[in-house]
């Protein structure tokens, strides 16, 4: 654990701070019974003028694809406090699933060496 805090609350520039951010706001337990429907309504609105959720929905690609550059260890975990999944990668793919069914959920890119 990297002790990074809240950071993404105070610094919006930060690395992925709008999918901690939404994370913290629709998932967190403190508020979860009253918001995570709200975020699964709105992720499969798919509103063009959702700009939030839009970005959202980019840095959770970026984050399964294993783009995590500059994302603390426990930012995730600090962010929701899931305690079914043993890791981020299987919280978000979980959550992906819940947010966008009729998608794939995004894995690691791959180097071809052939």
């Amino acid at each position: 654990m990297s002790g990074s805090g809240k950071y993404w609350l105070k610094d919006k520039s930060a690395p992925f701070a709008t999918l901690l951010s939404v994370l913290n706001t629709y998932y967190h337990p403190e508020i979860r019974n009253d918001n995570y429907e709200v975020l699964i309504e709105r992720a499969r609105e798919n509103r063009p003028d959702d700009a939030k959720i839009a970005t959202f929905k980019a840095e959770l690609t970026q984050v399964l694809q294993g783009h995590r550059e500059g994302l603390p260890d426990d930012a995730i975990d600090l962010a929701t406090a899931y305690d079914d999944w043993d890791t981020d990668e299987e919280f978000l793919a979980w959550l992906w699933h819940e947010l966008y069914p009729d998608e794939a959920v995004p894995v690691p890119e791959t180097s071809s060496s052939e």
